[in-house]
């Protein structure tokens, strides 16, 4: 299940990279929207945040609820890698070299930080 669970999070990842940041290169709307930026966006990605570590693999013993949570998790991990994306495409444009850089190490350390808990929970 471990193994599955490193896998099935590094494919999300891997191809979700490709395809929102490069393949698709998805912007977020060019008007000066305030609001999704600072007030959306957070809110969406601190509730997956929290949800992806309220639980632990190993407190659900329902077969059907463990594979709810898997369903689960594959949607909040291709959400936020989404997010990212289209943040960081939409941003790029007017950031320098150095920012542009910054801003990608910043949102995929968030990324690799939830699949480093997948890793770490089951461990435990």
């Amino acid at each position: 299940m471990k193994i599955f669970v490193i896998i099935r999070n590094l494919m999300i990842f891997i191809f979700g990279v490709w395809f929102f940041e490069f393949y698709l290169d998805y912007k977020l709307p060019e008007e000066n929207n305030l609001l999704l930026f600072f007030v959306a966006i957070p809110v969406i990605w601190a509730t997956i945040s929290q949800l992806w570590t309220s639980y632990s693999y190993k407190e659900i013993e329902n077969s059907a609820i463990l594979f709810c949570t898997h369903i689960l998790s594959m949607m909040m991990l291709l959400g936020t890698v989404f997010l990212v994306s289209a943040v960081l495409n939409t941003i790029s444009d007017i950031l320098d070299p150095v920012g542009v850089f910054m801003f990608h190490a910043v949102g995929w350390t968030v990324i690799a930080a939830l699949i480093m808990y997948d890793i770490v929970d089951f461990g435990r």
